[in-house]
């Protein structure tokens, strides 16, 4: 993870409450290892007394929302730790978040269900229990898909990749391919912003953080076109870069279409 990624976390934490300046030089050398709040003083206008007094709020702030201590000498580990425990209530959740208590289930089909302590009273007459050793590496319809960025009404295969889901093959290799840079990328996500018609939800192929900038990144198949009326609406809203690439290209050679965006996003 960069520090430009972990700011981003940090200010999305934090109620989408982006640091200052000072704050921002604080959390960049201390993320690097330079903890000496005197050295960080001369690096700006201010003394080392007000540099430790900005940081202590910061650090408070940040205890608050990671719910665990922060300190100048731990930021990477909190992080890390934070992500770790994310993916794994991402995982429970899906796996063991439900109450069945008293539900009644007739006809449902029930993925990731583990049911070895589950009520008596719930009805499970006609229900379908997926295989949960085997479901991550099947190909689903999207009717059974629950992650918001799968648009229910698409009656088309969903591919899984590591607990996501994705429309194509294309997705999942340009994904793989985001996977082996350490970017910060998320991958259908829905966007709730203003359009001339009023707020609509919009659904990027993927939303890619790279060096302090946000850019999209489009697979072009043969039968799509560009949406250039959903484009200006994100430049609208700051995200100005938005790539097509080709689909055969994004399967031939994944590494080289994400390199290149990058470095465009890099350029920006």
């Amino acid at each position: 993870m960069t520090v430009d990624e972990a700011i981003a976390i940090a200010e999305t934490l934090l109620d989408g409450e982006g640091l200052n300046d000072v704050q921002e030089l604080i959390f960049r050398q201390c993320w690097e290892g330079r903890h000496s709040y005197e050295e960080i003083s001369q690096l700006s206008q201010y003394n080392d007394e007000y540099i430790k007094a900005l940081a202590a709020k910061l650090w408070k702030q940040l205890s608050e929302a990671f719910d665990e201590k922060v300190k100048k000498n731990n930021l990477r580990s909190v992080f890390k730790r934070y992500l770790r425990r994310h993916q794994v209530t991402l995982h429970r959740t899906q796996v063991i978040g439900v109450n069945l208590s008293g539900a009644n289930l007739t006809g449902a089909r029930l993925s990731f269900a583990n049911l070895s302590e589950s009520d008596s009273s719930a009805d499970l007459h006609g229900a379908i229990l997926a295989d949960y050793n085997t479901v991550s590496d099947e190909i689903i319809k999207a009717e059974d898909a629950h992650n918001q960025g799968i648009l229910s009404s698409i009656k088309s295969r969903i591919y899984h990749w590591n607990d996501l889901r994705f429309h194509c093959e294309e997705q999942v290799k340009i994904a793989e391919a985001l996977d082996r840079t350490n970017t910060l990328f998320f991958p259908n996500s829905k966007a709730r912003l203003t359009t001339p018609a009023g707020r609509q939800n919009q659904e990027p192929d993927f939303l890619i953080f790279h060096q302090g900038k946000w850019g999209i990144l489009e697979i072009s198949h043969p039968d799509t076109q560009k949406d250039e009326t959903r484009d200006r609406l994100f430049a609208s809203h700051g995200i100005s870069i938005i790539h097509y690439c080709d689909a055969n290209r994004c399967c031939e050679e994944p590494d080289r279409i994400v390199q290149e965006f990058l470095d465009i996003l890099s350029q920006g």
